[in-house]
C-alpha cells in the first residue's frame, strides 16, 4: 500500500458503513468526523488505552478484547472502542482490511460500538500495529481501583492462566503444535478465542471485589505485583491451588516457557473477603474460578510451590511469549 492515510473508499466501506447499535452512542465515524459522542448520564466515564503488538493474524479482535478487559477490571461497561492502525508500506489492502474485520467482529460479540480512530501506511513499522481506546461507564460506587486490595482478602484466578499467550501461540505455529497436540487439546485451543474476555466476570466481581486486575502482559506474576504495588500490600500465591490446562503446560514445556509469566488475557486476577458469594455467582454464571492465595500486610509476594519453595516476586517480569514471537 502507499505511505499515508488510508483511501476513504476502503473506510467508507468497512468502517462508515455500521450502523450505531447502541442508545448511549450521539455520533460515531464518518467522513470528515474526527470525534465520537458518547451519553454516559450520571454515571462515570471511564477510558483506558493498549497496543496490541504480538498477537500476530487475530490483532484486530485482540486489540478489542485487552481495552474490554481492562474496562472491566474497573467494573466498567464497555461502550466503544477507538483504533489507531499503522500498517507497513509492504502489506496488502486484504491484510487491513482483515483486521478491520476482526474489530467489527469482536465488537460485536461485545456489544460495543467502534468509535472511530485513525488508520495509515507508514514506513516506521515493520508489521502492523493497533493502539486501541476503551470507552466505558460505570455507576458511582461500583467503581474498582486496582490499588484498594486489603490485608486478608483472598485472591481469586477466574478461568485458567496462559489462554491469550497459548491461544497467539498456535495462530501463529500452528502445524508444529499440531504434531504433538491431541485433537481434544487442539479444540481446547481453537475454543479459547471465547474465553479471552474478562467482561462477565468484571460485572460480577464488582459486587464483591476490593480491587481487580485482568492478567494480561506478564501473567499472574505481572498482575499480582502490580496489584501489590498498586496498594501497598503483599502476597502469598500457592502453587499447588493453580489450574493449568493440559494445553498450557504443553506449550509451555514445549517453548520453555513459565506458565505464570505468560500473557493470560481471560483470566481475572480478583482481591474480595467475600470470596463464597463471589465463587458461587461465579459458578452460576459457568465461570470457573479459585482461590490461589492471599493479601498480607508485608509489602512481598511470595509464590509458594508445590515443594514449599518460596520464591519472592520483585519485580515486573517481561512477558514469556516475546521469548517466541
Amino acid at each position: 500500500m502507499k505511505i499515508g492515510k488510508i483511501p476513504i473508499e476502503i473506510l467508507k466501506e468497512h468502517v462508515f458503513d455500521q450502523k450505531i447499535e447502541r442508545s448511549d452512542i450521539l455520533l460515531a465515524p464518518g467522513i470528515g468526523e474526527d470525534s465520537a459522542a458518547v451519553d454516559v448520564k450520571s454515571d462515570i466515564a471511564v477510558i483506558t488505552m493498549d497496543p496490541i503488538t504480538a498477537a500476530g493474524s487475530m490483532s484486530g479482535y485482540l486489540s478489542v478484547v485487552v481495552v474490554c478487559n481492562d474496562l472491566a477490571a474497573a467494573g466498567a461497561e464497555p461502550i466503544g472502542v477507538l483504533c489507531t492502525i499503522l500498517m507497513p508500506p509492504e502489506s496488502s489492502q486484504e491484510e487491513f482490511i482483515q483486521i478491520l474485520r476482526d474489530i467489527k467482529e469482536a465488537c460485536k460479540r461485545f456489544n460495543i460500538q467502534l468509535l472511530g480512530g485513525h488508520s495509515e501506511v507508514s514506513p516506521i513499522v515493520t508489521k502492523p500495529l493497533i493502539v486501541s481506546t476503551g470507552f466505558g461507564k460505570v455507576e458511582r460506587d461500583m467503581l474498582i481501583s486496582t490499588s484498594k486490595a486489603k490485608v486478608g482478602d483472598k485472591i481469586i484466578i477466574t478461568k485458567t492462566l496462559g489462554i491469550e499467550g497459548t491461544f497467539i501461540l498456535y495462530n501463529e505455529k500452528k502445524e508444529k503444535l499440531k504434531t504433538f497436540l491431541t485433537p481434544e487439546e487442539v479444540s481446547e485451543i481453537e475454543n479459547y478465542i471465547n474465553k479471552l474476555s474478562v467482561v462477565e466476570e468484571g460485572l460480577v466481581a464488582r459486587k464483591y471485589a476490593s480491587s481487580m486486575h485482568d492478567i494480561t502482559e506478564g501473567g499472574l506474576f505481572g498482575a499480582i505485583y502490580e496489584v501489590c504495588k498498586a496498594s501497598g500490600k503483599g502476597a502469598r500465591i500457592y502453587e499447588e491451588k493453580i489450574v493449568l490446562s493440559s494445553s498450557v503446560k504443553k506449550i509451555s514445556s514445549f517453548y520453555n516457557l513459565n506458565p505464570y509469566k505468560l500473557i493470560s488475557s481471560g483470566s481475572m486476577l480478583i482481591t474480595t473477603d467475600k470470596e463464597n458469594e463471589l465463587i458461587c455467582e461465579l459458578k452460576e454464571k459457568g465461570i470457573d474460578c479459585y482461590v490461589v492465595g492471599e493479601i498480607i500486610e508485608e509489602p512481598k509476594i511470595e509464590f509458594i510451590n508445590s515443594s514449599g519453595e518460596i520464591t519472592l516476586i520483585d519485580e515486573l517480569p517481561i512477558d514469556e511469549i516475546y521469548k517466541v514471537v
